[in-house]
């Protein structure tokens, strides 16, 4: 089977969940028996604009001269320059099955079903412009617009969970629920407790943390429903405790300065780290394994890597109300879960981990994460709905 792919990101280390998620699916894929192009935007400009690893090409359409576009203007050009170098490909290579990810590459879908006449799998990894902050505004309603238009058009719409396919309107019978890997675990070695101390001290020391100071982290988009300010406020709770938050509200930079605003106006600069920026594979790795718990307090979630990722490392994990149980395992005890965004129960969740109460979460975590998400298992399922979409 040949297939032709079309997203927003492209490896290596591509930015946010969707690129994640091409990388670790096209990872899986690489040996399998499917001829896999991507045609992927990729920030970086100093790479080759095409590449090859077993059975996958990799083709890269640059994002901007500056590395990612800042502006409403500059992201337009940007997915309109990838929409068509999709097209282009697509009509070069009349695969047998095309896959778009997100409205965003919906355009290129709408095409080869419509004028083309290819089969068309579209993936939905989101259902946030259906929901509160993140349906407000003219992007969220183009981005409407083309999810209905392509959920139309597409012979099957392939959702991490079933709870994204719950959120997501006009859905019909043509929905595959195809869970993913474990986002970048793949690429970060889990430590032995000698390690584990050594990288331990250095992020410490990074932050000017004090003996007896615990170190709690986040990493993700600085966005409303990832409950980012309710675990600023959670920490005012918890006075023996430093956070961290590594990532970005980009595109809507806004964000950061206004969750800076929150911590200083509630007094804890010296005690929550906003870096504004997302950390590499590496660094990302390293506060993972450095911190005493790792807080991921959303109130929506579509999947969530970077909890996975944590888990895999045996970091003691508190997830928000938004994660799906059959993802994160917390009836099994893979992690702790929140029933709501409340900074009380937030604060309470982080203690208790933090305790002793509970010696063996970190082990059930990871345990957890290599039994259910390993990125061959997702790779296999998809091509299976592949090809049940050429048969339609």
């Amino acid at each position: 089977m040949r297939v032709v792919m079309v997203s927003t990101g492209a490896p290596p280390d591509p930015l946010g969940g969707i690129g994640t998620y091409v990388e670790g699916l096209l990872g899986g894929l690489a040996s399998g028996a499917a001829e896999v192009d991507l045609v992927g935007a990729s920030r970086h400009r100093g790479l080759p604009p095409v590449t090859r690893q077993g059975r996958v090409t990799v083709r890269r359409v640059p994002t901007g001269r500056s590395g990612l576009p800042r502006t409403r203007l500059g992201m337009t050009i940007a997915l309109a320059r990838l929409n068509v170098a999709g097209v282009r490909h697509v009509a070069r290579r009349r695969p047998d099955v095309v896959a778009v990810h997100d409205w965003m590459c919906a355009p290129a879908g709408v095409v080869s079903a419509l004028v083309l006449r290819l089969p068309v799998c579209f993936h939905v990894h989101s259902a946030e412009i259906f929901r509160g902050e993140g349906s407000r505004g003219a992007v969220a309603f183009l981005g409407r617009l083309l999810t209905r238009g392509m959920a139309r058009w597409a012979r099957l719409v392939v959702v991490p969970s079933k709870d994204t396919a719950a959120a997501v309107p006009y859905l019909a019978g043509n929905v595959a629920v195809v869970s993913h890997g474990a986002g970048k675990a793949w690429r970060m070695p889990c430590p032995d407790e000698a390690e584990r101390e050594v990288v331990r001290k250095e992020v410490r020391a990074r932050y000017g943390l004090p003996d007896g100071r615990r170190l709690v982290v986040f990493a993700g988009r600085y966005a409303a429903h990832k409950g980012v300010a309710e675990l600023v406020e959670a920490i005012r709770l918890i006075p023996d405790a430093t956070l961290v938050l590594a990532g970005s509200g980009w595109p809507e930079v806004g964000q950061d300065d206004r969750l800076r605003s929150l911590v200083a106006r509630l007094g804890l600069q010296d005690r929550v780290h906003v870096l504004g920026r997302y950390l590499n594979t590496d660094e990302l790795r390293d506060h993972l394994v450095a911190a005493d718990v790792c807080a991921f307090p959303s109130a929506y979630e579509p999947f969530g890597f970077v909890a996975l990722e944590a888990m895999a490392l045996r970091a003691r994990t508190v997830v928000g109300p938004g994660f799906d149980e059959a993802v994160v395992g917390s009836e099994e005890g893979a992690c702790l879960r929140t029933a709501t965004t409340s900074p009380g129960e937030l604060a309470a969740a982080v203690l208790r981990a933090l305790s002793d109460h509970d010696p063996d979460l970190g082990d059930r975590a990871r345990r957890y994460v290599l039994a259910h998400h390993s990125w061959e298992a997702a790779a296999d399922r998809t091509l299976q709905v592949y090809a049940e979409a050429v048969r339609r």
